[in-house]
């Protein structure tokens, strides 16, 4: 069991390990993983509240604005006056009002105060060596690319790389006073071609300052009468909220769940993993020139996004980003898209969560993987494998549609699965070059002359050297294992010789597995019998290996049974301990292997006692004795045929579990009549056993002291000592 659980932990953590590794290298697991889950999902319904307003090529050409951003200034006014007209709760630009222009700028800002409902947006730069190094969206980083930190000295000198600035770009005093309120709005500059699958909620570097999708949920909230308390503008309200996250130890607790939702949005980190709805225009979109005419006219209470949203993707356009939907058919995302998904997302209270740690959910794969693939060796753990890792997969897909939960697929079955088969199999063939080695060590020590006829692969199995001369027998204190099939003359009458040659074949497969997986060695096979030995170990080595090796036969012959189309072979084992010989005996003119002495003798009749109580495995009482991990039970004295000294019997019950703490009421219930039963007290002993029985009817031991109590109850047996005799094998 030890060496079970550590092939399954070495396995897991080597498969975690890898996996980690290239996932850190190659974003695997965003890159790859996050975007296969929303490719299988599909699209989604978004919710009908938000809208997008498109400055796209059809109103382009219909304004007369062409691609100069400057000249849709003009344009605004009537745009606001329009959405007020229709009854909008909220507009929000996601254009940069940073430069003035005097000829429209009035008009707007009488047209923004009117309205009192739009919110505007704040350019945000990120710096790296001054201004050799920036990013910013627009206008904000064509017009606004002065250094964000000033230099001493030589202007040519070059800033350290660990240098980092940001700072925020406001739009044009009258503009900004007009506006109900205004925050920033960050996305990476598209040049870099790297998808936007996470986005910040708050800007922890901006003196903890919302984004601006934040800020218009709380807005959406306050015009709906759900936030109370809160006091405008309420940019500063969450900034002083978010502030008293971080000092507050004790925070009052949330009762609903717009509470909850509320404390995990401006308390817990500053970014969140964006659900996205669809590719490009999955959200409502209309063309600003329609807006703009008045041929739009169900506008009333939604949320109204403006900004740049090219119908047409055409490459070079800036402000355009890449999602896990984008393709060459569907194109970039606008960055007002994005900036939508997220009030969406918060809208829904539907943001991509990750319920455990990406490691531990990993861990937690490798590790059933390889106790599937360890315990199923070849094939059938390959298959089993299989199967789990799309029982996986389909549960990972299932909780990203139903419940928005991300689990980590890419690693674990790109990564982990192929390198936990190719682990196993080399695991699997390094038990099979150690038991081919064991072999011939065993050989080399006990039959030297028979090196030369073990099959030869390169480098191995062949005659290195000479060897001594070596007598070919060899007396070792070892221990026997003997088995035996009930009622096999029986079985052998219903089925031609070539039906029972195929079943012992498979049979015998399935029983000398579990030998030698615990390094025994076995030493016969006679028509239904089989002997086993184990020697040249620790003596509690060998007792622990031969119990596990005898459990692990019983549950293999009940599968075998299971599967089997002919009569089920029933299998009782014995196990003693003591001297033996092992060596070859010749008849004629071959010779035969065989394990000599009054030890194997013992073991089969050990094995036979097993019909008499109905238990499956019997060892003399030494050999568990001293195992804490093996659960046993005295099952009594006897006296078997053919031996004057009794034996002293335990049944070998199975393993011991961390929940075996409570003793077993049949075991000390059945204890307490043997103790009576060896100590003549008949009529106690049989009411113990029928008590025993009465919880457990299928209680072998306990059915057959039952019945000697009885029968020596009314004629006592001469000259007692508390050892039953049995007369037959």
């Amino acid at each position: 069991m030890k060496r079970f659980c550590f092939r399954a932990l070495v396995v897991t953590s080597l498969t975690l390990l890898v996996a980690s590794l290239v996932n850190i290298s190659a974003d695997l697991e965003s890159s790859l993983g996050l975007d296969t889950l929303f490719q299988i999902r599909g699209n989604q319904h978004p919710p009908t509240d938000v809208a997008i307003v498109a400055m796209d090529e059809a109103s382009e050409h219909r304004l007369g604005v062409g691609q100069d951003l400057t000249r849709w200034r003009g344009f605004h006014a009537g745009l606001i006056r329009q959405l007020q007209k229709q009854g909008a709760r909220l507009i929000v630009f996601d254009l940069q009002f940073i430069q003035p222009h005097p000829a429209d700028d009035e008009a707007l800002t009488a047209a923004m105060r009117a309205a009192g409902n739009i919110l505007l947006v704040e350019c945000v730069q990120k710096f790296r060596h001054g201004d050799q190094d920036f990013y910013g969206r627009e206008e904000c980083s064509d017009s606004n690319s002065r250094p964000a930190i000033s230099r001493e000295g030589d202007s040519n000198i070059e800033l350290p790389e660990q240098l980092v600035a940001m700072r925020k770009v406001s739009p044009t005093p009258a503009i900004a006073a007009a506006a109900l309120d205004r925050t920033p709005f960050y996305l990476l500059n598209d040049a870099e071609n790297a998808s936007v699958r996470e986005i910040w909620t708050f800007f922890d570097a901006l003196a903890e300052t919302p984004s601006l999708p934040v800020l218009t949920w709380f807005y959406y909230l306050q015009d709906s009468g759900q936030l109370d308390g809160a006091k405008q503008p309420l940019s500063a309200w969450l900034t002083e909220r978010r502030r008293a996250c971080k000092t507050m130890i004790d925070q009052p607790q949330a009762e609903t769940p717009l509470e909850r939702q509320i404390d995990r949005l401006v308390c817990d980190g500053d970014s969140r993993y964006l659900n996205y709805y669809g590719p490009p225009r999955t959200l409502r979109m209309e063309s600003y020139a329609d807006v703009y005419e008045g041929k739009v006219t169900d506008l009333q209470d939604k949320v109204v996004f403006v900004g740049r949203a090219n119908r047409q993707f055409s490459p070079g356009k800036s402000d355009f980003f890449q999602t896990p939907y984008s393709d060459s058919r569907s194109g970039k995302m606008a960055g007002v898209e994005i900036m939508a998904t997220q009030f969406a997302n918060l809208l829904e209270d539907r943001f991509l969560e990750i319920p455990a740690p990406t490691w531990l959910v990993s861990a937690a794969f490798g590790w059933l993987l390889a106790l599937l693939l360890i315990r199923f060796t070849g094939w059938p753990g390959i298959v089993l494998s299989l199967v789990f890792a799309l029982v996986y997969a389909g549960t990972a897909i299932g909780l990203f549609g139903q419940r928005h939960w991300w689990l980590p697929v890419a690693g674990p079955l790109l990564i982990q699965l192929p390198l936990s088969w190719l682990l196993s199999l080399a695991w699997s063939r390094y038990d099979l070059m150690r038991e081919r080695g064991r072999m011939l060590a065993f050989v080399r020590r006990v039959f030297p002359q028979w090196v030369g006829m073990l099959p030869s692969a390169p480098g191995q199995w062949t005659e290195a050297g000479h060897f001594a001369p070596a007598s070919t027998e060899k007396d070792v204190s070892g221990l026997c294992l003997a088995t035996d099939i009930e009622g096999y003359t029986s079985i052998a009458a219903q089925h031609s010789p070539r039906e029972m040659w195929t079943l012992l074949n498979t049979y015998y497969q399935v029983l000398g597995h579990p030998v030698v997986s615990h390094d025994g060695v076995i030493a016969d096979v006679t028509g239904d019998a089989m002997m086993a030995v184990w020697f040249d170990a620790p003596a509690t080595q060998q007792r622990r290996a031969a119990c596990l090796a005898a459990l692990e036969m019983a549950t293999a012959v009940e599968a075998f049974n299971l599967s089997s189309s002919l009569a089920p072979l029933a299998t009782r084992i014995g196990l003693h301990e003591g001297d033996l010989t092992l060596g070859s005996l010749d008849a004629g003119s071959s010779s035969h292997y065989r394990a000599i002495g009054d030890t194997v003798n013992i073991a089969s009749r050990i094995q036979g006692v097993n019909k008499y109580l109905g238990t499956r495995i019997l060892a003399s009482h030494s050999i568990a004795a001293e195992l804490d991990d093996i659960v046993s039970r005295p099952v009594g004295k006897f006296r078997v045929v053919g031996r004057t000294e009794p034996v002293t019997l335990v049944e070998i019950v199975g393993l011991k579990h961390c929940g075996d703490a409570q003793p077993n009421e049949v075991h000390g219930l059945f204890n307490d009549g043997l103790a009576a039963f060896q100590q003549g007290r008949w009529p106690e002993a049989a009411n113990l056993f029928q008590a025993a029985l009465t919880r457990d009817a299928n209680d072998g031991p306990s059915r057959f002291y039952l019945e000697k109590a009885l029968e020596f109850g009314e004629v006592p047996p001469l000259d007692w000592d508390g050892v039953v005799v049995l007369d037959g094998k």
